[in-house]
């Protein structure tokens, strides 16, 4: 993760301004000489919105007859040095500890997880040249260093814009989940962005 490239676009993706954070990311990757890691430039997740709400609402329907369920917490995983499978995990919690930076210690206090409730992962589909790229380029130069940094960046951003999506979706549809919030990050990243539905 090079936190010099995260600091450019995070203060977008916490304001949900995707565009905004991607035209960032997506303008310096096209400014470095081509390579595998371009073939992230357009790519949206955003297609598999509705198969990922319907993922979450069964997860949510599990865990609602455990819990009473009052926000939702999903994660990428940490795909730059898992490259057999990028996934989606998430967990469901009993009170809304808030998205204060400082304080997110109470996403590690959950009460239901997606692999617990139904014994699965959302499995990303679409970057597989890009799994392999992680998983076989060696970095010879700092432009190629650079280029998988920012694509790192963008998969980051992409996966948020996907999360978003799919909340907008859960409105859309009117899913019992619509109205918690929602957290969403990779996995071992101390960055969490928050999505509302008022």
């Amino acid at each position: 993760m090079n936190f010099d490239f995260a600091q450019q676009i995070n203060p977008e993706l916490k304001l949900l301004n995707f565009k905004n954070a991607l035209d960032i990311a997506e303008n310096k990757l096209i400014a470095l000489p081509e390579s595998a890691f371009h073939a992230v430039l357009g790519q949206s997740l955003v297609s598999q919105a509705d198969d990922l709400a319907t993922w979450i609402d069964v997860f949510y329907t599990k865990a609602a007859a455990k819990i009473s369920v009052k926000a939702l917490y999903f994660e990428m995983n940490e795909f730059d040095i898992n490259t057999d499978e990028w996934f989606i995990d998430g967990f469901a919690y009993e009170q809304d500890g808030g998205p204060d930076p400082l304080d997110m210690e109470w996403i590690t206090d959950w009460q239901a997880d997606t692999t617990m409730e139904t014994g699965t992962i959302f499995i990303i589909e679409g970057y597989e040249k890009l799994q392999n790229a992680f998983e076989t380029i060696e970095l010879t130069t700092k432009d190629l260093d650079n280029a998988r940094d920012w694509c790192e960046q963008i998969i980051i951003a992409r996966f948020m814009e996907l999360m978003r999506a799919v909340h907008l979706k859960a409105e859309e549809r009117g899913l019992a989940w619509a109205k918690l919030p929602i957290y969403f990050t990779e996995h071992s990243y101390d960055f969490i962005v928050r999505s509302v539905i008022s």
